[in-house]
């Protein structure tokens, strides 16, 4: 990957990060407002705060970017090809957070499903706008000498 590649890809998932973070919190405390003082309350240890939990959401805004980047090529830069990538994102996030269910810090419950179906189209928006972002910045970028020429066709 290119290192001006890399950058469009980090601050990208920046902010993609940072909207699932906004949104993701809004969404918890309209649809489950004891989940995160459950699982404060029946924690071992201290909680490690607010920030720990924006790192983990930028890494994985980054993650979804570098996501989009890696199948639009495949799948197009479409709609379709951002609801696969939060849709993955949303399966990774659900798949993490059913561990406090399964450890006995949360009860699982129909209660959050209204949380869960939320915080699938707060995946998919959240990667629409990393992708919109990656995908506009690379249209704006001045791309280099070697990639303006056309590759010349396999096997020449």
């Amino acid at each position: 990957m290119k290192g001006s590649n890399s950058i469009r890809l980090v601050l990208c998932g920046f902010v993609a990060g940072v909207a699932w973070n906004l949104v993701s919190v809004v969404l918890l405390f309209l649809f489950a407002p004891d989940f995160a003082a459950s699982v404060q309350r029946s924690a071992p240890h201290p909680p490690l705060g607010g920030e720990f939990f924006f790192a983990v959401d930028l890494a994985m805004g980054i993650w979804a970017v570098w996501l989009y980047s890696a199948i639009a090529p495949r799948y197009g830069a479409r709609p379709i090809t951002v609801a696969i990538v939060g849709v993955a994102w949303w399966i990774l996030k659900t798949l993490q957070s059913a561990k406090w269910a399964g450890l006995g810090f949360v009860k699982l419950g129909p209660d959050l499903l209204p949380l869960g179906v939320a915080t699938l189209g707060a995946t998919v928006l959240a990667s629409a706008a990393g992708a919109w972002l990656y995908h506009k910045v690379g249209e704006s970028s001045p791309r280099s000498v070697a990639e303006s020429y056309p590759r010349p066709p396999a096997g020449v």
